[in-house]
């Protein structure tokens, strides 16, 4: 069940496993045109499109620093794939531990149309040494 969808969830999730990848747009070719992204459900804004999403990795890249992460389950259903991870951002010269899950929805062509994730911003704030309400905005569609 999902085989096909958790491999193109995988293969999406593995540009990111050591690093940034070199090139944004590699990932960006496994998920459609219009795809819905939603970096802390339910704090932050979804973003809709190709451009949008690589315009926030950009901008968490460079107000971030490194990334990486690792795999701890997947499970999936005909179009659904959950993956639970934890994530890790290289911020002020120390490693943040950033648990979470992830949900992708895989169309009928095979392309990512949507892209939750799930985890407690709190958490990530304390670690930085900065307050919820800042983390927050930072990860917000539109800069303040």
């Amino acid at each position: 069940m999902g085989t096909r969808e958790e491999s193109i969830a995988l293969e999406f999730i593995g540009y990111f496993r050591e690093s940034w990848p070199d090139d944004l747009d590699a990932p960006l070719r496994l998920v459609s045109d219009d795809c819905y992204y939603q970096s802390i459900v339910p704090t932050t804004d979804p973003i809709r499109g190709k451009a949008a999403i690589k315009a926030k990795w950009e901008r968490i890249k460079a107000d971030y620093g490194d990334q990486r992460h690792d795999m701890k389950g997947v499970a999936s259903s005909d179009t659904l794939v959950f993956t639970e991870r934890t994530d890790w951002s290289h911020t002020n010269g120390k490693w943040v531990s950033i648990p979470l899950v992830a949900v992708f929805e895989i169309g009928p062509q095979g392309k990512i149309v949507a892209w939750r994730e799930y985890l407690d911003g709190g958490n990530v704030a304390r670690q930085i040494g900065m307050a919820v309400e800042d983390l927050e905005q930072s990860l917000r569609s539109e800069p303040a």
